[in-house]
């Protein structure tokens, strides 16, 4: 094979190469990343601490309206009992009974209000525990896909690194080391003439150069862009 027609294949090697090399660099930050499943739980810890404060809200509403029922039953007790016949006293009393009963109808309607919250919360907390659980076992499916694309990329990588060995020993090092400075400069350091023009570039050869590209051994040299050019 020419020597051109070996950096055309080590040019092919080196594609395959940046191309596994880049989507291990895209892998490497993915693997462990568990960011969106630790973000999850630090919400899920936050909404059940809501559920909490509710719950004990309404324990103390509870406990409250308990108090009120407990001296409403007492008073009605006593105003019913007969013991009390003072009609000014059965008054106070049944003002007293009506003063409980409005405290404790203002407490039910503040614990309607801490319910409603709380049932919010919970729906809250009970929907980020499934999005947690469903979260984790796609975390836990794409990590096992990313690790096994990982080591078949580097296997690849391997093979590939080895062919290009292979190739490297079978190009004139001097075409070696023309072919490296020229990628310095461009990814594709190889381009085909077509139609006495550099189909990298777009822009014509001379005559002379194109046929020199045709029947030189040795690689020739885009006058524009730099890149060794191959015979069509």
């Amino acid at each position: 094979m020419p020597a051109t027609r070996e950096l055309l294949a080590l040019q092919s090697v080196d594609g395959e190469l940046a191309a596994r090399r880049t989507r291990l660099s895209e892998i490497a930050p993915l693997l462990g990343d568990d960011s969106a499943i630790r973000a999850l739980t630090r919400r899920l810890a936050s909404e059940q601490a809501e559920v909490d404060s509710a719950l004990g809200r309404q324990q103390e509403f509870d406990s409250v309206i308990a108090g009120f029922t407990e001296r409403v039953d007492a008073a009605e007790k006593r105003l019913y009992s007969g013991v009390v016949v003072n009609p000014r006293e059965l008054q106070d009393l049944q003002a007293d009974v009506n003063m409980l009963k409005r405290q404790r109808g203002h407490e039910e309607d503040a614990l309607l209000e801490v319910m409603v919250e709380l049932d919010t919360a919970r729906g809250n907390r009970d929907a980020s525990t499934k999005e947690l659980e469903s979260l984790k076992a796609s975390w836990a499916a794409e990590q096992e896909s990313l690790t096994a694309e990982k080591q078949r990329l580097e296997a690849e990588v391997a093979d590939f690194e080895r062919r290009r060995a292979d190739t490297v020993s079978r190009t004139p090092p001097p075409e070696v080391a023309l072919y490296e400075q020229v990628r310095r400069n461009h990814t594709r350091p190889v381009a085909q003439m077509h139609n006495n023009a550099c189909n990298a570039c777009r822009v014509g050869v001379p005559m002379r150069t194109a046929q020199e590209v045709r029947t030189s051994s040795a690689p020739v040299r885009c006058p524009n862009c730099g890149r060794i050019l191959l015979p069509e």
